[in-house]
């Protein structure tokens, strides 16, 4: 059954004029990947923007969503934060001095150990990430939009099986 304009997509376009020239090769395979490829830089465009209208970068909008994370206070060490983005030391320190000089963290003393310190998450910084989160939500919920409850389940449900696969192979 031939497909109507709109049941078609850019890599339904693509691969037709790709066709005859690709290998031979299971071309819904190709189509489902390109389609993830697709998504998924359309979702990193997305987020490239909202961190903009932020004025944060990945690498600081991680710290502040890992501070978050964390119970309240919202505190942990730069130790297990650069480990967790796996970062030098140096590299942490500098994120965390951007950060700090825009209010968004601070750093406090360890009282157990003069040597050690904290970061904190600053209510200024736990509203900024807040907000970046809510506006990247409202974008992402997009992609939701053209499936009903079900269809979205059920796409999670698909998306899930291959990611567990993927990682197990």
């Amino acid at each position: 059954m031939a497909k109507t304009a709109a049941q078609t997509d850019r890599v339904d376009r693509m691969l037709e004029s790709w066709a005859s020239k690709l290998p031979p090769i299971d071309l819904d395979i190709e189509g489902a990947v390109q389609r993830i490829q697709w998504i998924a830089k359309l979702i990193h465009r997305q987020m490239e923007e909202t961190l903009a209208e932020h004025e944060l970068s990945h690498g600081e909008w991680g710290i502040l969503r890992q501070l978050a994370m964390e119970d309240p206070p919202h505190r942990s060490s730069p130790g297990k934060l650069a480990k967790r983005d796996g970062l030098s030391s140096g590299a942490m320190t500098n994120r965390l001095d951007r950060l700090e000089e825009a209010g968004l963290v601070k750093r406090l003393p360890d009282l157990d150990d003069r040597r050690a310190l904290h970061v904190e998450l600053t209510d200024k910084g736990h509203r900024l990430w807040a907000d970046s989160l809510s506006a990247q939500a409202k974008k992402e919920a997009q992609l939701a939009a053209a499936l009903d409850e079900r269809e979205l389940a059920q796409l999670n449900k698909l998306l899930r099986k291959v990611l567990t696969g993927l990682e197990e192979g």
